[in-house]
């Protein structure tokens, strides 16, 4: 827990260091255009308070807070482009005298690389890393995890085309793209979570062969974003990735597509702060959820299946922006 900790602190303040490097050049010398490298940075702090004394309708008294951290490093120079960009929150919310728990928790690192191929055409290769820093728990139940670091964990590395019309839109085709997922915390493997192989028991639940803690798959992957003004002080950005499993064994599996789809809608105040409606959406095949059905007046889970994931928040931020 420590460590994860740890590594989050890490991440926002080196990501804030490292801001400066690349972009103090071009800022100073807005007239060069011949500078390799660019950058593009918003930090933002999001907070949420509510309370309640005497209040006949009952209610609970929250304080709830995120961070984010979204940047895009780019070097290019001829036909030749590197692009990292990252994705980074963590939210937490805590009831008075009561509990505290996450209400977000994000690491999702792009690298791309991309030889020009025309002048909207690009032969590129693209890395993809996404976990979380924390565990996660089913509420009201915090007991037992349902996620934690690495667990799940996704790799994919995919080659393809990549298609830039303009600057706010892009389009990543991969026809070949290998996606290894890891679930590193044991009692997650065990089970067979996101994917990967369970444990073998006996009769009386004992553990024979523990839970594999990596699966591989091999499919083609698409990438898209687009972000545009909408209306004055209003700006909308869309990120999708789908991917598709061609070794998928499982029949009901086949045709199914994993999708991971984040909205943001930003309403600007002022300089530095915004309103900000976030709407995530997401299925994963090998993310299941139990079925209940009413048995003799009792709810019993009968089954498991996969489900459309759907997160949203809305708030007011502080954002700082480097461009």
């Amino acid at each position: 827990m420590k460590f994860r900790v740890l590594l989050l602190l890490f991440l926002f303040v080196s990501v804030g260091l490292f801001a400066g490097t690349p972009n103090d050049s071009i800022s100073e010398k807005k007239a060069d255009t011949t500078k390799p490298w660019s950058y593009k940075g918003q930090y933002a702090i999001m907070l949420n308070q509510i309370s309640f004394k005497n209040w006949a309708s009952g209610g609970e008294s929250s304080l709830s807070g995120r961070a984010s951290v979204n940047y895009n490093l780019e070097y290019k120079k001829a036909k030749f482009s590197f692009d990292h960009t990252a994705h980074i929150a963590y939210g937490m919310v805590g009831y008075l005298h009561k509990r505290i728990q996450k209400t977000d928790d994000k690491i999702d690192l792009l690298f791309a690389l991309s030889s020009q191929a025309s002048k909207k055409w690009y032969f590129t290769s693209i890395i993809s890393f996404k976990t979380q820093f924390t565990k996660g728990y089913k509420n009201p139940d915090f007991k037992h995890e349902i996620s934690d670091f690495m667990a799940p964990g996704y790799l994919t590395i995919s080659i393809g085309f990549r298609y830039k019309a303009k600057k706010n839109f892009e389009l990543f085709m991969s026809p070949l793209a290998g996606k290894l997922t890891f679930v590193l915390n044991q009692y997650l493997a065990n089970q067979g979570d996101y994917g990967v192989k369970k444990a073998v028991c006996d009769s009386l639940g004992n553990i024979l062969v523990p839970g594999e803690n990596m699966a591989g798959q091999l499919g083609i992957n698409i990438l898209s974003s687009y972000q545009a003004n909408i209306m004055k002080n209003v700006l909308f950005k869309t990120r999708i990735n789908l991917y598709n499993n061609y070794l998928e064994q499982e029949p009901d599996k086949r045709w199914q597509i994993d999708m991971d789809w984040n909205n943001e809608v930003s309403f600007k105040i002022n300089k530095f702060f915004s309103t900000v409606l976030l709407v995530q959406l997401k299925y994963d095949p090998n993310a299941r959820f139990p079925v209940y059905k009413n048995v003799e007046g009792v709810n019993t889970i009968v089954s498991e299946k996969s489900k459309l994931q759907w997160k949203q928040s809305l708030g007011i931020s502080f954002m700082y922006n480097i461009q």
